[in-house]
């Protein structure tokens, strides 16, 4: 895949004096996020929301640079608070301080490449410099300036950042949000950013993301598709495609195609996907002879080649989504895996025109007066 390609070549970032993204700055008391158009999509959204701000912040012992979309609150002028996924990157940076009594300096970045908003979604190592990666998938290097009043450079040619700080100890009510899955997630105590500076271009367009829609979900579906059939093939070599369907949410769902040699292989696959992304609640494996992004074919290999009694594999009370509707407390589910596959002994043919006679089926002979 092109997205895994890109991201195995990571380009540095390089440091420019300035750029467009700070044609305007407010610092402080001149900060207000009134006057930034956020959006409120629905009416059980509590507030407006930054959709599409991917948050920056910065390991401090390493100095290595994360980048993730985080659904923003409005909840003051200079005042967010932020959802933030139990485990990944920012969450762990943020706990990490927080123990120790810091404040986790952020930088909020509005209105970018598509490319840029791909490489910002990529399953990495904590050890790997997103700004890197999103350079690679670019084909270029990012250019970044010094952020007005964090330690964090930031991309100069974004139509908007916000830059603040993620307080220790401090939780106030945050949702409900209408979320990707169709459902809104009901209020919390989330995390309060404080805001201290913002700064734009000075016709910037802010960019905004239909919470729920199908861009929100397709958004996450490349990364992790390239991450899932990176992470199976280390177990399963012979892995052919990966499909995280529209359906699923391009989150809870894979169809997973491989060229089964073993008999234990399906099953393998099924646990080496439920171990790469945590998100995932049910994988379907099929054979390769199964077209994984056409959901007519998976199901009916399930309808065909899945009996429940020998090859069903079900997980319980495991870590999956908060925005699971249906998990139990912190995302807490279930996890399914079907073995779609068929068994290597042998199995009922499938029906099949001789190719012979396909050969000899002229149209014309049947419709001549429609295939001139």
């Amino acid at each position: 895949m092109k997205f895994s390609e890109r991201q195995s070549r990571p380009i540095a970032p390089v440091e420019v004096a300035g750029g467009p993204v700070q044609e305007v700055v407010k610092l402080g008391e001149e900060v207000d996020l009134t006057t930034v158009p956020l959006l409120t999509h629905y009416d059980v959204n509590a507030a407006p929301y930054i959709t599409a701000g991917i948050v920056v912040a910065v390991d401090p012992d390493t100095g290595v640079r994360n980048t993730s979309y985080n659904r923003l609150m409005m909840a003051g002028t200079r005042e967010l608070r932020i959802f933030m996924a139990i485990g990944r990157h920012l969450w762990t940076l943020h706990n990490k301080l927080e123990r120790q009594g810091r404040a986790l300096p952020i930088a909020i970045v509005i209105g970018v490449h598509p490319l840029f908003s791909l490489g910002a979604q990529a399953f990495t190592p904590a050890t790997e410099d997103e700004y890197a990666v999103i350079g690679g998938m670019m084909g270029e290097p990012l250019r970044l300036v010094k952020a007005k009043t964090v330690p964090i450079p930031v991309p100069a040619d974004a139509e908007m950042i916000v830059e603040g700080q993620i307080l220790p100890h401090v939780r106030r009510t945050e949702g409900p949000f209408g979320e990707f899955t169709g459902h809104a997630v009901s209020k919390d105590e989330r995390p309060v950013i404080e805001v201290t500076a913002i700064t734009h271009r000075k016709n910037y367009i802010f960019q905004d993301v239909h919470a729920g829609y199908t861009e929100h979900k397709l958004m996450g579906a490349v990364p992790r598709e390239a991450a899932l059939i990176k992470a199976v093939r280390q177990t399963v070599p012979t892995v052919k495609s990966v499909c995280m369907p529209v359906s699923g949410n391009c989150r809870f769902h894979a169809y997973i195609s491989i060229a089964k040699r073993t008999p234990g292989q399906a099953k393998n696959a099924i646990c080496a996907a439920f171990a790469a992304d945590m998100l995932l609640k049910h994988v379907v494996i099929v054979d390769e002879d199964i077209d994984v992004f056409d959901e007519e074919q998976v199901l009916w290999a399930v309808s065909n080649r899945f009996q429940a009694d020998k090859d069903l594999v079900v997980i319980a009370n495991a870590q999956g989504s908060e925005l699971d509707p249906s998990a139990g407390p912190g995302g807490v589910n279930a996890k399914m895996g079907l073995d779609a596959t068929k068994p290597l002994d042998g199995f009922a043919p499938e029906l099949r025109v001789p190719e012979d006679v396909m050969n000899k089926i002229r149209l014309e002979d049947f419709l001549p007066g429609f295939c001139k």
